[in-house]
């Protein structure tokens, strides 16, 4: 009989310790959790308070900044470059004696005096007569453009002339001298036919 009470005792004894403990264990999983989970489920309790700055943003003086970068900043007239060719043009004659354009425009001429021709019918039915024409060039010799300034009033001749030009073209590359882009030439043709007598 002693032996059932000791046993009663102690399974009673036993019964007493589990419910707290079971308790206390389930507290501790469920902060475990809580606390694991704060990341996805974030619970406004735990979270600390968003402190709040104020940040005064103040204007830098203008005026002083743009006096300051032009009087450290050369003028860009000072600044010393090189290009490599002026952009400019110039307009000169076929026949012009500069010693500048004068060595190029003699190897022009003789280009275009290979094909120049006195049209047979404007020879045969006396047509004469006297033009200009006006041809542009860019540094590598190649022809822009040909026009004619002043007309001989026959087309057979104006023809002929804009024809020995173009079949002369392209032409040779500008040399280091003539250091502008383009060339304008004024080139003078004469139809004038010679009689024997």
């Amino acid at each position: 009989m002693e032996q059932i009470k000791i046993n009663s005792y102690y399974s009673e004894l036993k019964r007493k310790h589990i419910v707290p403990t079971t308790f206390l264990l389930s507290i501790i999983i469920h902060v475990s959790v809580i606390i694991a989970f704060q990341g996805i489920f974030p619970i406004t309790g735990f979270r600390s308070k968003l402190r709040a700055y104020k940040v005064d943003l103040i204007r830098p003086p203008i005026k002083e900044i743009i006096k300051n970068s032009k009087e450290d900043s050369p003028d860009i007239s000072q600044i010393h470059s090189e290009p490599p060719f002026e952009t400019k043009e110039a307009t000169i004659s076929l026949d012009t004696r500069d010693s500048t354009y004068h060595p190029y425009t003699k190897v022009l001429k003789e280009r275009i005096l290979n094909h120049w021709i006195y049209p047979l019918s404007a020879r045969q039915n006396f047509i004469q007569g006297s033009l200009m024409i006006v041809f542009r060039l860019d540094r590598v010799g190649n022809l822009i453009d040909s026009n004619i300034a002043r007309s001989s009033g026959h087309e057979i001749l104006d023809t002929q002339a804009l024809k020995a030009i173009r079949t002369a073209s392209p032409f040779p590359a500008f040399p280091e001298n003539i250091t502008v882009q383009f060339l304008n030439i004024n080139a003078s043709f004469a139809y004038q036919l010679k009689f024997e007598q």
